[in-house]
């Protein structure tokens, strides 16, 4: 339907109908670029909304999603008015994760006649904001956000909480190993030591956030592709 990009920072996608699903997809690409990466090390804090005090985001990547929001905002509007029974998901990996729970907020806030029709699926999203956003987002869209985490997935482990007070959201689904053998985490704020907390952040790394179900990830194929 529709591809978009963030010149600085760098947060890059498509927008896609399906007409057997019924739905209406955004879709955001993961860390790719450098640049990306630098903008995922900055752990810089920044005010959500005026009206969710004290809620505060990583300010990279608020500052990458809102670069390109109003362009997706037009276009979700633009095919809700075609097909208003269509649910509106948003998917997102590592960088795209994090850009996919910001706009999806954003989207469900704004339009509150539309939220119960998004979704949300992140893989391998690192940790967006403090407690307080968490806790809104939970009361949002907690029930209709699945947060895929993948073994030893090094991502989902920053920013860190212990200095800085990132908090993941719910509902976290924890892949144990390449066979897809799952555990569904505890539906609340507080991390449950049993999905990827369950790991070390010293036994955490790369590869596993590059190979979510032993499968390649799909940057790899970027000449083939047009995002």
């Amino acid at each position: 339907m529709d591809k978009y990009m963030s010149p600085n920072p760098v947060s890059d996608g498509y927008i896609a109908l399906s007409h057997k699903d019924k739905e209406i997809y955004v879709v955001w690409a993961g860390t790719r670029r450098i640049r990306s990466i630098v903008v995922d090390s900055m752990f810089v804090f920044e005010d959500f909304s005026p009206d969710v005090p004290g809620a505060t985001v990583h300010a990279g990547f608020a500052e990458s999603t809102n670069a390109v929001y109003p362009h997706i905002l037009k276009n979700i509007r633009a095919a809700s008015t075609s097909y208003p029974d269509y649910k509106i998901v948003f998917i997102g990996h590592s960088l795209g994760g994090a850009s996919a729970v910001l706009s999806a907020l954003r989207f469900a806030k704004e339009n509150e006649y539309a939220k119960d029709m998004v979704r949300v699926w992140t893989f391998g999203e690192p940790r967006v904001g403090n407690r307080a956003f968490a806790e809104y987002y939970t009361q949002l869209l907690g029930n209709q956000t699945y947060r895929i985490t993948y073994k030893g997935d090094i991502v989902p482990h920053v920013p860190p909480w212990q200095v800085l007070g990132y908090q993941h959201h719910p509902l976290e689904i924890h892949i144990i190993n390449k066979d897809g053998d799952f555990y569904v985490c505890q539906n609340t704020v507080r991390e449950d030591l049993d999905g990827a907390y369950r790991w070390p952040t010293i036994d955490t790394g790369v590869s596993d956030h590059i190979d979510y179900f032993g499968k390649p990830d799909i940057t790899r194929f970027d000449p083939l592709i047009e995002w």
